[in-house]
């Protein structure tokens, strides 16, 4: 285990932090789903379609689209865009990096999100593991090898003391 001084330990977004951040994003995508799922639902009555074959196919698949794919989509495109946060994150200065500090692809942020999925279908406590990591990593962090930290507290520290910079602290 690599000892963090406490002002690098400040750049990394904690279990209480994400909390909030997650807690956020929750709520929008809440209201995304909503007002999708409202839409969705009200075209076919509106045009007198809602008992045709492909209108109750799409019923049937709507909440798999609505709580599957448009978080996937949320978290991959938001975490691989240029402000490397979905609006939870962004709140509180959050961003998501590569173990280098990079940006993140589409793909490893998908692949990030995707084991974030599977570790909490399988256990519920596993965000918890955040709390007790030297940077501040949940499990999808530690398998996808990707960090989430404070944007501003990293340029704050990256300025203070630039050799060696924290972006290279990350990896150690």
């Amino acid at each position: 285990m690599t000892v963090v001084s406490d002002s690098v330990r400040k750049v990394y977004g904690g279990f209480w932090i994400r909390t909030a951040a997650f807690v956020i994003d929750l709520i929008i995508l809440f209201a995304i789903d909503l007002l999708v799922g409202g839409t969705f639902s009200i075209i076919p009555v509106l045009l007198d379609i809602e008992e045709t074959g492909f209108i109750l196919e799409f019923f049937i698949w709507m909440p798999l689209i609505l709580w599957l794919v448009l978080p996937w989509l949320y978290c991959g495109f938001l975490e691989s865009s240029k402000v490397q946060a979905t609006p939870g994150k962004l709140v509180f200065s959050l961003v998501v990096v590569n173990s280098k500090g990079n940006r993140l692809g589409f793909l490893h942020a998908s692949g990030r999100y995707w084991i974030k999925v599977i570790s909490f279908m399988l256990v519920h406590i596993i965000y918890i593991v955040v709390a007790f990591t030297a940077k501040k990593q949940g499990v999808h962090d530690l398998c996808a090898n990707t960090l989430v930290v404070n944007k501003k507290e990293l340029q704050r520290h990256e300025q203070e003391s630039p050799l060696p910079s924290v972006a290279s602290n990350i990896t150690n």
